[in-house]
């Protein structure tokens, strides 16, 4: 196995990387960590390097609408926290999430499952590994609701460019990295299914907490409202600049608990897209959702 070291060396220190799929509830979840005593939160910084650092290879110049969207952004001046996405790199971001953090007792990363794909050398050591997963006909819907530049009828979303939709839809990118952090990293990384998380926070979290090494407090399941937390994230400045003018953090920013979860939407509700998109998926859901933590009855 290689690299593999576990968070008990660091002198009690708990180190958690946090994967989901967009739309899985996971921004929720880094708002809810944020709250933990003595914590310290880097919010997707591989995303940041994937798409804005100096590594990118996602923005070619003639891509309009990923030029359009940086521009966008860049230009509100309001924001002022948040990292330069110039010294953003793959190996920069490994180098952070590795530094000592003295005097803190969780280190948390909320991280988009495709983002380190092509650069698994720069995943950190010491870290526990927790998968976030959504059933694809909740995750897909959503998704294209908030693309950025999905407008229009004939807006298909599994024919958009993969700068902002992956090309294995993100399921496929997250059984991956599921299989090298299991090889490589984490030998038992923990699969928390979102509906179960949403249907029953308090035994999920104590659960993952225990497994984890965390203390967990009925206290952490209340939280307070607004995105004030984020100013004191590690995060890219382009995407605080981003959520001014899109809002893509809206709800997540807005709440206070986790909500109980929504049934399933009815497939002849959806677009032929967003089927397709869910049809190719459910193989990897199907086998990641058979590992996911249960609670013992």
């Amino acid at each position: 196995m290689e690299n593999h070291q576990t968070t008990e060396s660091a002198g009690g220190q708990v180190r958690m990387m946090l994967w989901g799929t967009p739309r899985s509830v996971s921004t929720v979840f880094a708002k809810f960590m944020s709250f933990i005593d003595d914590s310290q939160i880097y919010f997707e910084p591989y995303l940041c390097a994937r798409w804005f650092g100096p590594d990118s290879t996602m923005f070619p110049e003639n891509l309009a609408m990923a030029r359009e969207a940086v521009k966008a952004a860049s230009v509100v001046t309001s924001v002022t926290e948040g990292f330069e996405r110039s010294e953003c790199s793959f190996s920069w971001v490994k180098k952070q999430l590795e530094k000592p953090h003295a005097g803190k007792k969780l280190i948390f990363c909320k991280e988009m499952c495709f983002a380190p794909e092509g650069n698994y050398a720069s995943l950190p050591v010491g870290y526990h590994h927790v998968f976030l997963l959504r059933h694809p006909l909740k995750v897909f819907p959503s998704w294209k609701k908030i693309y950025p530049f999905g407008e229009g009828k004939d807006f298909k979303l599994d024919e958009a460019p993969p700068v902002f939709f992956p090309t294995g839809f993100a399921f496929k990118e997250m059984s991956e990295l599921l299989d090298h952090v299991k090889t490589a990293l984490d030998p038992e990384p923990i699969i928390v299914d979102t509906d179960d998380l949403l249907s029953n926070p308090q035994g999920i979290l104590s659960e993952l907490f225990k497994k984890l090494g965390l203390p967990f407090q009925d206290k952490y399941l209340q939280w307070e409202d607004g995105g004030e937390i984020s100013k004191k994230w590690i995060i890219c400045k382009t995407f605080l600049q981003g959520q001014v003018v899109w809002d893509y953090y809206k709800n997540a920013f807005g709440s206070t608990c986790f909500t109980k979860p929504s049934p399933l939407p009815e497939r002849s509700s959806l677009t032929a897209d967003i089927l397709r998109c869910v049809d190719a998926s459910m193989p990897y859901y199907d086998k990641m959702f058979a590992q996911r933590l249960t609670l013992q009855k």
